[in-house]
Order: structure tokens, then C-alpha cells, then sequence
């Protein structure tokens, strides 16, 4: 019996044609989001043709969208959410009215109606939450100040769907009762507090059961079936579904088992991501574009300023850097993948014409198609931006007054985080003098009020660094979250004072060879330190000598972790070093198995791998033949052997009852 799936053979063509043209992005230095986009404007009904039926790519591109969600709150938390301060909030806020503010006002100045005016603010104001997540995730810059912001921003955006949804429905029906909005407010609250009992009292109790009966499977299942559930609800107080699985993955990720679903639910989110993605290219309708390409031209880049310049201009009391807040708003430039629910509710109630629809989808999806590329360029565009009008943050990054004369050694640390503190505290306890470079005025002013001495300023900016007196310091230490401004900060350091020794802590091994082509002398890459560490633990577990432990840690670093990472170690130094014959005394106590049994009945004679050299019985050492001798407590045997015929014998001999 044969069975036409036609949604299989769609998925066939996408990843046919998106691996080739992920190759070539890659080449070419697009990152795979771009690609995917590429790959829908290719083969969708206005590219090649190869897929002309879109319904089934748009379900799984739902599907897509919804599971992104859900990993990405995985990736957050409610104590993070709680502990950001109101006034980013009040900020997001402000973005969300704002823009939409400014768009209706725009468009109603140009003569346009009052729906469609107040619609085109809505699409305008909402980004893409998906997209611009997992983005900064990427790059590693969740957790930065501009990235908590970012996070903050499309968290409140999502939320402002809701209100958006029910004014497009009054518009769309002419009248909604005062009942119908005060039941759809109650259901939005049921929502938010049934939330909140969830991830208080029941998650963590039942997801601890599953655990300790051992069902890694159900834990697996009961993480989806919570997405589904909570999505459904979501969708009756009317929300979006993809919302309730954002706000799902968020309370799962308050208990000690959310990177082991983050683990599993890894795989289906690439797959249905990368669905989404390109869909988002498939929806961009090329002929449509190519008749009116001066106005949608216009009408996209007139998004993406607005939006750069709104988030600009909201985020001045958050304390960010210009290049901070330049980036922020380049990363939330675009048109989201709620914007598109917008316009579907905006057409079924007739409140926009064709060609309107037209205007605002294919703008929305040139802005989502291009933003891959302008989050890649951002940090650069960010930086220079910053250096040009610098004279607004030059001010405000003026350092304290240096020290007349610095005493030598001199340390400069860069970014006052945990590593950094680390940092400060060896030093202080090993005399060696210090000083702190920190962008975060409230981590400067508890810093000073601590005693240290800690400057408030940008280490990308050369200005500030000659201020400062770079060339007085012997060392530099870079412990900053942000991978774009550390690879800035190298460059400009080295540049500044070449004979710096120069250590950079990274949080991917990926990033060594980068930075000390940029100047660094060392990079601390997180990621193997934890392997180094267990690698000195397992071989001090199997008695490997310290002094060789050190020796082996000593080459992994000398070579920038190049064992690690597969590169081969010249001469095969721990190979020589672990193929070693060492010397091991170990005593016979009195609880040992061995006592009373002589070393050839346990194994022990003159051609084992693992040789007796000597027995000391009462500080002397016993003459002649000793193999037959019976052991007796305070005993020492001298075994001589490599390292894992050696650690068997001790293990033997040091056997209890």
C-alpha cells in the first residue's frame, strides 16, 4: 500500500537545496540563519518554483517557531527576569508605545486611514523574538548588559501581542463589549498566576519524581507535553501558542533538569527552526518586490532606522555605552514573526487591501531576511559609531585620576565579573598592585565603596586607554562577557603597548588562535579548563605522580590547548611521560587484606610487571628473599613498575577488610 506524504517530499527539496547553499554561505561568511533565509527565497513560489504549495512548510514553520521559543526560554530564567531593574522594563515599554506611536503618526500625517496606520505600527513595532534570541545567544552575549536588554525588550514586545490582537479584533468585528475585554483580561491573568503556582509548587516536586524513578524518557515527554499544554492554554486566554511555550521553557528553567531537556529538545529545534527560516524567505514574494523595488526599498530601510534609532533613544537611562545601545537597537531592527499573525488577523477582518498587505508583508520579510547580516555587522557599525560620536559617553567614561606613578608590577583588569574578582583577590593576597577597568557604573560604585581602586570607562576606546596610562600597566587580565569587545580590546591594547603580557579569559576554545593573532600572549578558554580539571583529578585518582600531573598540565597550556583540541603534541610527551617506570612505597595497615599473606600469593614475583624492590619492616630493610615473607602491620613495601601495573599493586596491597 503506497501513501503520497507531500509534506515529505517538501522537507526533501529544503534540505537538498539548503545544504549546498549553507555551504556556500559559509564560505562566503553569512551565518546559517542567512542561509536558510537564502535558500527559501531560491526555491519558493517566486524563486525557482520548487515548492509552490506553502501550507505545509508554514505548519511546520509554526511548529518551528513555537519549539525556538521554548529552547530559548530553556536559556533564561524567572530570578533573571525578576532581578532585571524596572527601568528596563519601563524602557521596553517605552519602545513598544513609542514606535508604534511614531509609526501611526507618520502614516497619518501621509494621508493614510486610521486602521491601517495603527495596524502598520503594530507589524513595525514587534521584532523578531526567535530570530534575535537565538542570535545573541550565539554570539555569547546573552548575558551581557545590552543582551539582559535585548532579552527584556522582546519579552515585553511578546506580551504587547496580546492587547494588539484584541484591538485588531474590535477594529476587525466594530464592536467589542466591555464583557468580552474583561473576560479575555481575567483569562490573561488565570494564565500568569496558574503560571507562577506551576513553577512554584508542582513543576518541581513532579519533575524530582520522575527523576527518581528513573524515567529519562517520560522527563523527555513530560517537558513536551508542558510545551503543548501550556501553549493550548495560552492560546484560550488568548495569547499566542508560541508565547505559552516561551513562557513553558522559562519555568522549566528554574530546576536542575533543564539542560538535560535543553539537551534533547536540541535536535527537533534545529530541524523545525531551520523550517521557519526558511519560510521566512519563501513568503518573500520576488515579483512583487522587483515591480515595486524603490518603495519597498524605502519603506524596509525606514524600519530598521526607525527601530535602531527608537531603541537608541529609550535605552539612554539604562547606563549602556553608546556602542551598546547603537547595537541593541541593530539587533532589534526587524519586523517579527508576530507581525505576520498581525497582518493574517488585519486581513481576514478586511481592515487592509491586497496591495497593502503586499507593501507590509514584503517589507517585514526584507527586514527579517537582511537581519542575519546587520546582527553580524552590528558589532563593527556599533563600534565605529561609537568612536565617531564618542564625545557623548567620553565624558561620562572619563577615569578616576591615575596615580601619579604606578608601582611596578602594575595589573590591569578588564571587567570586574567573577573571574575578574578572582583575579583581584590572588593579587591582593600575593601583594602584587592592581587596578580595574569596569563598564557597569553599579559595579564601579560598589567596587570603590569597597576600597578598590576601579575606573569607569570603555576598553575599546584607544582615547580613554592613553588617559588612563595603559603604558605604565606590565600586565592586562580581559574577563569581559562581550566576544565582539574583548576581540576589539585585544586589538587596541596590543596596538596601544605591544610588550603587554596580554591574558584573555574566552569562553570557547574555538576563539585561541583569533585572539593571539590579535595579540593576546594567553587565552583561558572556559570550556577545557573544566576538561583540564578533570583530566588532573583522573590521573591523580590513578596515582600518577604529581610533579608529572604538573608537567602534563604544564605542555596542554604551552601549546594553547592544542591537545585538546586535536592538534599533536610534538615528541609525544605524554605518551614518553605516562610510559615512565616510577617507584611507589606503600605501608601494610592494620586492616589490611594483605597482612598475613606473603607478596607471591598476591600476585607479586620477580617477572610481573610490577616489581618489589625492598620490604622495610622496622625502619630496616629485610635481607635476603621477602616474597615468601608473611607481611605484618607497619610494613613497607617498595613496588617499582609503569603507571598502571604500579597502580594495580598499590591498589592490592592497600585493600581493606
Amino acid at each position: 500500500m503506497s501513501h503520497e506524504i507531500p509534506m515529505f517530499y517538501d522537507l526533501a527539496i529544503i534540505l537538498a537545496c539548503a545544504l549546498p547553499v549553507l555551504f556556500l554561505s559559509r564560505r562566503i561568511g553569512l551565518p546559517p540563519i542567512a542561509g536558510f533565509v537564502l535558500t527559501g527565497i531560491i526555491i519558493g513560489p517566486s524563486g525557482l518554483g520548487f515548492i509552490a504549495n506553502m501550507d505545509h512548510v508554514e505548519s511546520s514553520a509554526e511548529v518551528g517557531v513555537v519549539l525556538l521559543l521554548f529552547i530559548v526560554g530553556l536559556e533564561l530564567s524567572i530570578s533573571g527576569l525578576k532581578s532585571t531593574p524596572l527601568k528596563v522594563y519601563l524602557a521596553a515599554i517605552a519602545q513598544v508605545t513609542g514606535t508604534t506611536a511614531l509609526v501611526f503618526g507618520i502614516l497619518i500625517s501621509l494621508g493614510m486611514p486610521f486602521e491601517l496606520s495603527l495596524i502598520a505600527g503594530f507589524v513595525v513595532t514587534v521584532s523578531s523574538s526567535a530570530l534575535v534570541l537565538k542570535g545573541i545567544a550565539d554570539k555569547g552575549e546573552l548575558n551581557t548588559p545590552m543582551g539582559r536588554m535585548v532579552v527584556t525588550i522582546c519579552v515585553v514586545q511578546d506580551l504587547a501581542i496580546v492587547p494588539m490582537m484584541m484591538i485588531v479584533s474590535i477594529l476587525a468585528s466594530g464592536n467589542l463589549t466591555t464583557y468580552e475585554i474583561g473576560v479575555r483580561a481575567v483569562l490573561v491573568a488565570g494564565w500568569v498566576l496558574s503560571l507562577y503556582l506551576l513553577a512554584r509548587w508542582i513543576l518541581p516536586q513532579f519533575l524530582r519524581w520522575l527523576v527518581r524513578a528513573q524515567l529519562s524518557e517520560a522527563l523527555f515527554l513530560f517537558a513536551i507535553l508542558l510545551m503543548l499544554v501550556v501553549g493550548a492554554i495560552s492560546s484560550i486566554a488568548g495569547l499566542s501558542i508560541a508565547l505559552g511555550a516561551f513562557a513553558a521553557g522559562v519555568i522549566l528553567s528554574e530546576n536542575e533538569f533543564s539542560a538535560h531537556i535543553y539537551s534533547q529538545m536540541q535536535a527537533f529545534s534545529t530541524l523545525f527552526a531551520s523550517l521557519f527560516f526558511v519560510s521566512i524567505g519563501m513568503l518573500l514574494d520576488l515579483g512583487f518586490v522587483l515591480k515595486h523595488l524603490d518603495t519597498v526599498l524605502i519603506v524596509s530601510g525606514a524600519v530598521l532606522i526607525l527601530k535602531t534609532v527608537v531603541v537608541f533613544i529609550v535605552s539612554q537611562p539604562l547606563e549602556l555605552s553608546l556602542r551598546e545601545r547603537v547595537q541593541g537597537g541593530f539587533y532589534l531592527a526587524q519586523a517579527g514573526e508576530f507581525s505576520f499573525l498581525l497582518l493574517s488577523a488585519a486581513v481576514a477582518g478586511n481592515l487592509v487591501t491586497g496591495d497593502e498587505f503586499q507593501y507590509l508583508i514584503a517589507a517585514s520579510s526584507l527586514t527579517l531576511a537582511v537581519t542575519p547580516l546587520v546582527m553580524q555587522m552590528a558589532p563593527h557599525v556599533a563600534y565605529h559609531a561609537g568612536k565617531k560620536i564618542g564625545w557623548a559617553t567620553e565624558a561620562k567614561s572619563a577615569p578616576t585620576e591615575p596615580m601619579p606613578s604606578r608601582p611596578k608590577p602594575a595589573v590591569l583588569i578588564v571587567g570586574y565579573g567573577l573571574n575578574g574578582r578572582n583575579v583581584a583577590k590572588v593579587l591582593r593576597e600575593s601583594g602584587i598592585y592592581y587596578e580595574i577597568l569596569e563598564f557597569n557604573p553599579k559595579t564601579v560604585r560598589e567596587a570603590r565603596n569597597e576600597g578598590e581602586t576601579i575606573h569607569y570607562g570603555d576598553v575599546t576606546h584607544s582615547e580613554f586607554l592613553q588617559h588612563l596610562g595603559l603604558k605604565e600597566f606590565d600586565s592586562a587580565v580581559i574577563a569581559i562577557s562581550d566576544p565582539a569587545a574583548t576581540r576589539r580590546a585585544v586589538t587596541t591594547i596590543h596596538r596601544m603597548n605591544p610588550g603587554l603580557h596580554l591574558i584573555v579569559r574566552t569562553r570557547y576554545v574555538a576563539e585561541v588562535e583569533q585572539l593571539e593573532r590579535l595579540g593576546a600572549k594567553l587565552v583561558v578558554p572556559e570550556e577545557f579548563e573544566t576538561s583540564l580539571r578533570i583530566f588532573v583529578e583522573l590521573l591523580t585518582h590513578y596515582h600518577i605522580p604529581p610533579h608529572i600531573v604538573a608537567a602534563q598540565v604544564e605542555v596542554v597550556r604551552s601549546q594553547s590547548y592544542g591537545t585538546l583540541r586535536g592538534a599533536s603534541m610534538s615528541g609525544d610527551r605524554l605518551a614518553q611521560l605516562l610510559l615512565q617506570r616510577l617507584v611507589e612505597a606503600v605501608p601494610i595497615r592494620e586492616n589490611s587484606k594483605a597482612r598475613a599473606s606473603t607478596l607471591r600469593a598476591l600476585g607479586f614475583s620477580n617477572e610481573s610487571r610490577c616489581q618489589v624492590i625492598a620490604l622495610l619492616r622496622d625502619g630496616s630493610a629485610y635481607p635476603g628473599e621477602f616474597l615468601d615473607v608473611t607481611l605484618a602491620p607497619n610494613d613497607l613495601v617498595v613496588l617499582y613498575g609503569d603507571h598502571a601495573s604500579l597502580d594495580l599493586g598499590v591498589l592490592t596491597l592497600s585493600e581493606v577488610v
